[in-house]
């Protein structure tokens, strides 16, 4: 699942939310399972590093549905709350 303009902050909280297996892809193919607080650190780090403007787009590998449908309601709720949408 790819994610587009994320701040480091947002994806963190997303994260946080997340009760499965998950794993973060760098461009390079390096995966990173963000299971604990240490690697979720590290692979934020590096993709900041590698952000020119201080957004991030990840893509992640989730397992659990429950997870998966969790992230597509916040990715609504983002859209529609910049689209003006939400009132």
């Amino acid at each position: 699942m790819k994610l587009y303009h994320f701040t480091v902050g947002e994806l963190a909280a997303l994260l946080e939310r997340l009760k499965g297996n998950v794993a973060l892809i760098m461009e390079d193919g390096v995966a990173f399972a963000m299971n604990s607080k240490l690697s979720q650190l590290y692979a934020l780090r590096m993709m900041m590093n590698r952000s020119a403007d201080g957004y991030l787009s990840p893509e992640l590998r989730v397992e659990n549905a429950e997870d998966r449908d969790m992230i597509l309601r916040y990715l609504i709720q983002r859209c529609s709350r910049i689209s003006g949408w939400a009132s």
